[in-house]
C-alpha cells in the first residue's frame, strides 16, 4: 500500500492464539525507515480482542517496514508499505476524474486507496510513451562533456550539476544552457564540461495534453475491470483488444493509439 507524504499510514494488526482472536500482554510498532533507522517502537490502539491499529506519520518518503513484536503470545510480523515523494502522490489525472471515468460516486470513498495505486501505474506506463508528466526530483549521474542529456525528458528546470571527484568542478546552474523539451544541458560558453557530475533537476510538465489524459482514463478503466473480472473475453472479429486471462494483460491499442510512438531513450 502507498499513502501520500505527510499523511497517517493506518497499519493493523491481529493476535491470534490457535486461530482465536486473543489480547497479547505487551504489543509493540517499530518502523524501519528508508534510510536504514527506525522509528519507535510505538504502543498500537486497541481496538477490541486481538485487534490493533497505530497510525504512523513519515517524514520520508519510500520504502519503510512495519515490525509487530508480542508477549503473551510470543510473536513476530512484519508488512512493508509505501509513502509517496512529497508532491509525486498526484498522478496524471486526478481521483476526482478517475472516480468519474469508473462511475463511481464521489462521496463513495471506499476504493480511494486503490485507485491512487492504479493512478500511479497508469502515469507510469503513460510516460514510457510520453515521457516525463508528473513533477519530481530526480538526481542521477553524468560522465561529463560538451553536453550532458538528461534521462527524463521534459525537463522543468536544473537544480544543480555537482563534480563527483575530489578536485572536480561543480558547473553553476546560472552558466548552463537547458533545452526542456530534450533534457540537453550545455554550457552557454560552448566549454566542456569534466565530469563526472550528479545532476539534479525536476522533469516533468505544466499541462498534461488532452490526448494523454484521455490514453489514461482508457488505461485506468482497463486495469480497473480487468482486475475485478468484469470483462468478457475477445471478441471475433472485433477491432479492439480485450483482456482474456488466457493472453494476460496487454495495453488497449486505442491508448497507444493516443500515445503515440515511445520516445528515443526513454526505457
Amino acid at each position: 500500500m502507498t499513502f501520500a507524504f505527510g499523511a497517517a499510514a493506518r497499519l493493523s494488526t491481529e493476535v491470534r492464539v490457535n486461530g482465536t482472536l486473543t489480547n497479547a500482554t505487551t504489543i509493540s510498532l517499530t518502523i524501519l525507515r528508508p534510510d536504514g533507522t527506525t522509528d519507535g517502537p510505538f504502543t498500537p490502539v486497541n481496538d477490541g480482542i486481538g485487534l490493533y491499529h497505530y497510525d504512523y506519520t513519515s517524514a520520508q518518503a519510500g520504502r519503510h517496514i512495519a515490525r509487530w513484536t508480542t508477549t503473551g503470545p510470543v510473536g513476530a510480523d512484519e508488512e512493508s508499505f509505501d509513502v509517496a515523494a512529497q508532491w509525486a502522490e498526484a498522478g496524471v489525472i486526478s481521483l476526482v476524474a478517475a472516480k468519474k471515468q469508473l462511475n463511481i460516486d464521489l462521496s463513495d470513498t471506499e476504493d480511494d486507496e486503490e485507485i491512487q495505486d492504479y493512478l500511479r501505474s497508469v502515469t507510469e506506463i503513460c510516460e514510457r510513451y510520453v515521457g516525463a508528466l508528473v513533477r519530481r526530483t530526480v538526481v542521477e549521474k553524468h560522465a561529463g562533456g560538451y553536453a550532458l542529456a538528461l534521462n527524463h525528458a521534459p525537463v522543468l528546470s536544473l537544480t544543480s550539476v555537482v563534480a563527483i571527484e575530489s578536485g572536480g568542478v561543480d558547473q553553476a546552474v546560472a552558466d548552463l544552457d537547458l533545452d526542456g523539451p530534450t533534457g540537453i544541458v550545455q554550457r552557454k560558453d560552448g566549454g566542456f564540461m569534466c565530469g563526472p557530475f550528479r545532476v539534479t533537476y525536476v522533469p516533468g510538465r505544466l499541462e498534461i495534453p488532452p490526448h494523454v489524459s484521455q490514453a489514461a482514463k482508457i488505461l485506468l478503466q482497463h486495469m480497473w475491470e480487468t482486475q475485478r473480472g468484469t470483462m468478457g473475453g475477445v471478441r471475433v472479429g472485433g477491432s479492439d483488444e480485450v483482456y482474456d486471462p488466457r493472453f494476460g494483460f496487454t495495453i488497449p491499442r486505442r491508448a497507444v493509439e493516443l500515445l503515440g510512438d515511445q520516445p528515443p531513450g526513454i526505457a
